[in-house]
């Protein structure tokens, strides 16, 4: 009798606790898609969301840790930096096809890496959407990392510690006031130092932050400002001989130090009941240095500078009914340190470098009406982009163009339309068409073959998703098809002069991903699987695969609460072969890239506000590597295929205090 009682009240717990996480998951709060709250259910995307609690009890030490798991993106820790492929667009060249935003702004790779995983409060991935809030980039979708806003509180704060493998050690803390009733400000700092997982690398960066907040009577002003300063050695791609003696081996070390400035100010205001604004603007400064061997000093390089603007209104004329309207402008620069005219004696004339710009400027207007149980929206973009750019003077591009100076300009259409049928309290299923495109950055587009001029990328994209709970399991599910037109891609030549930027085509990509959490009690299963199907089409590469794009992904993951205070867990990712990173033609083995890894975590929550954790990585010790490519080795005067060696087994623990 006491075993059946004891099953009931397993089963009745179960089910209250599946209801409690069903209500969560269906109403969770979503910006990325609008700049506007809505929910999950209410979204016509594949939507995965990734909480700071999360976050916390995984041990995650970076976006990596944090987003590995999440079906339809690929994420890698490379030379200290973080890639993302959503999609099969490529790791590599995550900052062209993949939009990451920080709080709505258009941020860069090296960004990215600087964010303390403490700092953020959740982060939302969009395969495929974004096309029209947005515009160029995102293409392949969005990754929003949405930043720990200003409490309103009187004392706040957070100490946060972790050491690990490598001498990897993080420090830092975070601490805000309420000074008045309506002003809030909050400072924090952390200083990261790793020797890297191979010999002599080092990777030494150190953030400061400020945050100041305005309550107004219906909405908000913040302002944000970040400093960081960053100083790296990393190992390169090696060839065979050396990666199967030693994988620890960097073959030699590249050297660099970047300081950024980044400043943020935010508007936020309820005009009425029924309209917000919002409007929001960047101003972001990285000056970089390089490594002279020669002279054993370091040189600057130069700076990017971004600077950008939005504003949006939001009128809803009917319940849950509403338009959307805005503007965004960017200014993109590359500039160069040495601006000087140079003689070139093989050209037998005078060349120059100088600053390569991008004037962008969109508009845009998104409808969404609901009738019953459906909700339709229509979306339209207009964007405009100006370029003044120096034809690279290297010996791929046209003796006549190199060191001069050009200009181009492109202007195109982005479109979104959908439907969302909620067919019942708990499930949703929808059907969206997309066009989105984008423009060359301010960095490829001054170095082609022969000085060719890049034609915009173009991409249409039909998704049909469903989202429900059955029993005690949330299911994701979505099946797409992208064509791809013109394809811009980069590789590196025999030369090894540079990333050369070409079309390689049209490319199309057919792919399914499912996601499922099931809940028993305090265990909680976490499955996920992604197909995607993909090739160039039309042009010279027709027939190939996309290079550093596997077919498969699959993952599994469980979690259980032992009681409020501590938790285990562990995931298991699988992911497929590919082509070497270089390998268009697809002329080589599809033999790199497999993996199968295993990391396990743990958390113990004090009821003083004190929090440990402990991470394993690879805890098998998996033998992997990021990419691969064919480049010519002087030493030994044959062509070696070279890798990058994928980081082997890690340990992380860490400790927090909050109040």
């Amino acid at each position: 009798m006491y075993k059946k009682i004891g099953i009931l009240a397993l089963i009745l717990s179960s089910a209250v606790y599946a209801e409690e996480i069903q209500s969560t998951k269906l109403n969770e709060s979503v910006i990325s898609t609008e700049n506007f709250e809505t929910s999950v259910r209410n979204t016509a995307a594949n939507i995965t969301i990734v909480t700071a609690q999360e976050i916390e009890k995984t041990g995650a030490k970076d976006l990596v840790d944090a987003l590995k798991n999440v079906p339809g993106i690929f994420v890698k820790n490379y030379a200290g930096g973080i890639k993302f492929d959503i999609r099969g667009l490529n790791s590599m060249y995550s900052d062209r096809n993949a939009l990451i935003t920080l709080d709505g702004v258009p941020v860069t790779s090296t960004q990215v890496s600087n964010i303390p995983i403490e700092t953020i409060e959740r982060i939302e991935v969009i395969p495929g959407g974004g096309g029209i809030l947005y515009g160029d980039k995102a293409i392949g979708g969005i990754v929003n990392i949405i930043s720990k806003s200003a409490i309103d509180k009187k004392n706040y704060g957070t100490v946060y510690s972790h050491f690990g493998s490598n001498s990897e050690h993080k420090i830092g803390f975070n601490y805000g006031t309420k000074l008045t009733q309506r002003f809030i400000t909050e400072v924090g700092y952390t200083d990261y130092d790793s020797d890297g997982w191979r010999r002599g690398e080092n990777f030494d960066k150190k953030e400061g932050r400020f945050k100041a907040k305005y309550l107004l009577d219906n909405g908000d002003i913040e302002f944000k400002y970040n400093h960081s300063d960053n100083k790296t050695y990393k190992g390169i791609a090696v060839p065979s001989y050396i990666l199967d003696n030693d994988r620890r081996n960097p073959g030699s070390l590249s050297k660099s130090k970047n300081k950024s400035n980044d400043y943020y100010l935010k508007w936020k205001q309820n005009i009425s009941e029924d309209t917000e604004f919002l409007i929001y603007g960047n101003y972001y400064e990285n000056k970089k240095w390089l490594f002279n061997k020669t002279k054993d000093s370091f040189y600057r390089d130069g700076d990017e500078v971004r600077k950008y603007v939005k504003a949006q209104i939001k009128h809803t004329y009917l319940p849950d009914s509403y338009f959307i309207a805005g503007i965004d402008i960017l200014k993109d620069e590359v500039k160069p340190y040495d601006t000087s005219s140079k003689f070139d004696t093989s050209l037998g004339r005078y060349v120059k470098s100088g600053d390569s710009t991008k004037d962008g400027f969109g508009i845009f207007a998104l409808n969404k009406y609901s009738v019953g149980k459906f909700q339709f929206t229509q979306g339209i973009r207009y964007d405009y982009a100006d370029y003044e750019f120096y034809w690279r003077n290297a010996s791929l591009n046209a003796p006549d163009k190199r060191g001069t100076k050009d200009n181009a300009k492109y202007n195109d259409y982005s479109f979104e339309l959908s439907a969302n049928y909620l067919y019942s309290e708990t499930g949703s299923t929808y059907l969206t068409y997309t066009r989105a495109f984008r423009t060359p950055t301010a960095s490829e587009i001054y170095y082609t073959r022969n000085s060719e001029r890049l034609d915009p990328q173009v991409q249409d994209t039909i998704e049909l998703g469903v989202k429900d709970f059955f029993a005690n399991t949330y299911i994701s599910a979505s099946t797409f098809y992208k064509m791809t037109h013109d394809e811009i891609y980069s590789t590196i030549p025999p030369e090894f002069i540079g990333m050369v930027n070409y079309n390689i085509g049209n490319s199309e990509r057919i792919g399914a991903e499912i996601y499922a959490e099931h809940y028993i009690g305090d265990l909680t299963l976490k499955s996920s699987i992604t197909y995607l199907h993909h090739k160039v089409i039309s042009g010279k590469y027709s027939g190939s695969k996309i290079p550093s794009v596997p077919n498969w992904k699959v993952t599994f993951g469980a979690g259980y609460d032992f009681n409020s205070n501590f938790s285990v867990g562990a995931d298991a990712i699988y992911a497929g072969n590919t082509y070497d990173l270089d390998d268009i033609a697809n002329e080589r083995k599809e033999d790199t890239g497999e993996y199968f890894t295993v990391d396990v975590f743990s958390q113990y929550k004090f009821n003083n506000g004190i929090s440990l954790t402990f991470r394993i990585n690879n805890i098998f010790d998996e033998k992997y590597n990021e990419y691969a490519g064919f480049w010519d080795d002087n030493k030994y005067g044959i062509d070696q295929r070279h890798y990058y060696p994928a980081i082997g087994r890690t340990y992380t623990a860490g400790i927090s205090y909050s109040f």
